[in-house]
């Protein structure tokens, strides 16, 4: 077996420089980038990088949205969909600074309020909003659009002018853009969020337009495992039955659910939270996690032979890397740790 593992936002901006990174002790996946095939790549976002290992490059717009709703449990039929992730727009003297959900909470009935008001006021339109997860809308319509968008996660935290809707029809979804922040801005259930200390939901971010892409009955993994609802929307659009993320890599070798042992898996670790706020100290907890959670035991299984090899695909912003570490690779003693900073330069 090869287990893939994905892991999202493990290299802070490069701005950053190495601070981030000072004091951190992450023995198991600096092995694993020490005697492993090391590989610099592009940086990307979990969504670009699925897109990518999927074969999904249309000319205009990925069209991820309708294998998110898939993975969040609905049915996008013909009709086109477009994300519209619930946000919060802060302004900074000039700015609109986006904060995605994983900075504020969202109660069901809060999204249905919301979601009510949204479906009313552009049903003229022909879009209508729904919200299988409260952290997660979308917007359906019957044509799709031609405009350029970006994911929700590439613009957390940053200012929103360059990535507002672009392309042959990018005025009209600006201009839709506008109208839900105002609508949402004066909404009632706001004015209560915001009585009780919590951010308020007073916009939503649009991407991801399309139709439910066509695919071959080919499909790179033989198992997926993933609590996102991208990831699992690929895995059942391309026929595999996706699986939950198990708390370690212990359990996923355990589970029967894994299959055959020549067989390639995909694993997409929980994202670590904080690099797109600066949050340095719930980066470093959460990576901490995943060394003692992931790494560690699933490099301990390749020493043991209970795993054939790992693939790590680590993620960031403006770079990132990916590590092919096999049985044989344990014995490149040479092949001495450095620090995960190191790898940032």
């Amino acid at each position: 077996m090869n287990c893939h593992l994905l892991v999202p936002d493990l290299f802070w901006p490069a701005a950053a420089g190495a601070e981030p990174y000072r004091g951190i002790e992450l023995p198991a996946l600096e092995t694993l980038l020490a005697r492993g095939r090391c590989t610099r790549i592009a940086g990307c976002s979990l969504e670009r990088w699925l897109a990518a290992a999927y074969r999904l490059g249309p000319a205009y717009e990925l069209p991820l949205a309708p294998l998110a709703l898939r993975g969040d449990g609905g049915e996008p039929g013909d009709h086109c969909w477009m994300q519209a992730d619930p946000v919060h727009l802060k302004v900074h003297g000039d700015r609109l600074i986006l904060a995605d959900a994983s900075r504020f909470a969202v109660a069901p009935d809060e999204a249905q309020q919301l979601v009510a008001a949204l479906n009313t006021h552009f049903a003229p339109e022909g879009i209508a909003f729904v919200a299988p997860q409260p952290q997660r809308w979308y917007a359906r319509m019957m044509a799709a659009p031609r405009i350029r968008t970006t994911p929700t996660v590439e613009v957390a935290g940053r200012n929103i002018e360059r990535f507002l809707p672009d392309g042959d029809d990018g005025a009209r979804w600006r201009r839709i853009f506008n109208e839900a922040q105002m609508l949402l801005h004066r909404h009632p259930c706001n004015e209560t969020r915001e009585a009780r200390g919590e951010l308020p939901i007073n916009s939503v971010w649009l991407w991801g337009a399309g139709h439910m892409p066509q695919f071959a009955p080919s499909t790179p993994y033989a198992a997926v495992w993933s609590n996102h609802p991208l990831a699992t929307g690929l895995a059942v659009a391309s026929g595999i039955k996706p699986h939950p993320l198990p708390v370690a890599g212990t359990s996923l070798l355990q589970d029967p659910g894994a299959g055959p042992r020549d067989q390639t898996q995909l694993a997409v670790l929980p994202s670590p939270p904080g690099t797109a706020y600066g949050d340095v100290a719930a980066w470093r907890d959460a990576v901490l996690a995943l060394e003692r959670n992931w790494f560690a035991p699933l490099l301990a299984a390749v020493q043991g032979a209970a795993l054939d090899a790992i693939t790590l695909h680590a993620l960031g912003p403006d770079f990132g890397l990916t590590s092919e570490f096999s049985r044989h690779d344990r014995l490149r003693f040479w092949r001495r740790r450095r620090p995960l900073h190191a790898y940032a330069g």
